[in-house]
């Protein structure tokens, strides 16, 4: 069976040899869909469309069904309806799957894990006993990989059952496992994972399993999933080389940058004068990634601020590019931000705009904070009501005294709003863009300018 594949205008190298020709009935499905990333992919790959689809969110669906028309779609639980019928009768050449990874997830911390989210993935089994697709793919955490039974939680005082309101069973109390406060067993670590793989290849199936980086594969973001294949057609699995680097070798491209995803012209809104005043935590983060990534920064980042184009950055030990009379006061700013989370809890983290941007979530309060460069004037105070001293970095540098203090730069970095991060370099991809508000949020990336006195005492 000859193999088919479509000329596609995007510049992608097909990693898998599916040998489908236009007139096979064999038809792509998609499970968990939400944006139709995967089936894009599929559809480049194979050269053919998704097929089916399902979610139990409507949201998911609506979305799905813009970015996929021709598909059937299904809004039920995936463990519901029949496969024969939803598939119209027709063989399955390719099966994937992206169950919910929030109860395998490290983001979730120390909070309660549900079974029945866990156990999303046995629709793979399913499928694969039912309808026997020649290619199952799944897409998780790398942390699924520890998936095993759950226990409940107990205190450490008592050793008593921890409740999932917070309290603790009394003596000789018996809490139904629907009420437990259920966390993954230490001790049998990874067993879920093991017999979900060996009931796969007791089905007929060879299994291989990676965890890959989407920056090394020329996204500017440093998210990394577990990727599994399993095909019983007797093909190999052949896994992509990578295409990017952060230190690239012959024939590889470097990382793409957070600095290119980054807006530097919109300053956002000052932390100062909020409602409420950002946690001393996230502020000793916001100084972390000050000294490391400003104050000890070698390598000024330069910013054109106009004639914006593709090329929004250059290094400080490039020739400065042309200089126009337009914007008044000079086209380029020299910046040397960070990126920093505000959310998560852990240690502290700081992210250079140069790198791929860590995970993004879709919190309520928006993951990363960039605080952006100014300049405030130090040597004096202000009177009840009068607007800080903060000139900017784009206004003539005010009278220099000779105390020498009068200015201090001020300059930026983005925020993690979840996680005890201090921030991440610029040259990195951006962190992973995980899930968690509502649909309405729109903008994951929250910009504010940060105006810091170099003798704040948490700056120390």
């Amino acid at each position: 069976m000859s193999a088919h594949q479509k000329k596609h205008p995007f510049d992608f190298k097909t990693q898998y040899g599916l040998g489908f020709n236009p007139q096979d009935d064999e038809i792509v499905v998609d499970f968990f869909c939400g944006g139709g990333g995967a089936g894009t992919g599929l559809e480049m790959g194979l050269g053919r469309t998704v097929s089916v689809a399902k979610n139990h969110s409507p949201a998911a669906i609506s979305m799905h069904t813009v970015n996929h028309p021709g598909a059937k779609h299904f809004t039920t639980d995936v463990f519901d309806g029949d496969l024969d019928t939803e598939c119209g009768g027709k063989a399955v050449g390719w099966f994937h799957m992206s169950p919910d990874c929030t109860h395998h997830s490290q983001a979730a911390g120390g909070q309660p894990r549900k079974r029945e989210i866990r156990n999303l993935s046995w629709i793979g089994l399913k499928w694969a006993g039912k309808k026997k697709p020649r290619v199952i793919s799944l897409e998780n955490v790398k942390q699924i990989l520890q998936w095993g039974p759950l226990v409940a939680k107990r205190c450490k005082s008592t050793g008593r059952v921890v409740k999932l309101g917070g309290g603790i069973a009394a003596h000789g109390e018996v809490v139904p496992v629907d009420q437990q406060f259920l966390v993954p067993d230490p001790a049998r670590r990874g067993q879920t994972w093991a017999v979900f793989v060996a009931e796969l290849e007791r089905l007929g199936y060879a299994v291989e399993w990676r965890v890959i980086r989407a920056c090394d594969f020329g996204a500017p973001t440093s998210r990394e999933r577990l990727f599994m294949i399993a095909r019983c057609d007797g093909q190999p699995i052949v896994w992509p080389e990578p295409t990017h680097a952060k230190r690239p070798s012959k024939g590889q491209k470097p990382w793409r940058t957070a600095a290119e995803c980054i807006d530097f012209a919109d300053l956002g809104k000052s932390i100062f004068g909020r409602k409420k005043d950002l946690a001393p935590a996230t502020l000793r983060r916001v100084a972390k990634g000050m000294k490391k990534f400003v104050i000890d920064n070698p390598a000024p980042f330069i910013v054109p601020i106009a004639n914006w184009s593709g090329e929004t950055v250059q290094s400080a030990n490039e020739p400065l590019r042309t200089v126009t009379s337009y914007p008044k006061g000079g086209a380029f700013s020299v910046v040397s931000p960070v990126i920093a989370p505000a959310t998560h809890q852990g240690s502290d983290r700081i992210n250079d705009p140069l790198e791929p941007l860590p995970t993004v979530t879709c919190a309520n309060r928006g993951e990363l904070t960039l605080i952006s460069p100014t300049l405030i004037q130090s040597g004096y105070g202000e009177r009840e009501g009068q607007q800080p001293r903060v000139p900017g970095i784009e206004q003539p540098l005010g009278t220099v005294v000779a105390g020498g203090v009068k200015h201090a730069l001020a300059a930026a970095h983005l925020v993690k709003f979840r996680f005890n991060d201090a921030g991440k370099a610029q040259d990195d991809p951006l962190p992973t863009i995980t899930s968690g508000g509502n649909y309405q949020r729109n903008g994951p990336l929250v910009q504010l300018t940060q105006w810091v006195c170099p003798r704040c005492s948490w700056l120390k």
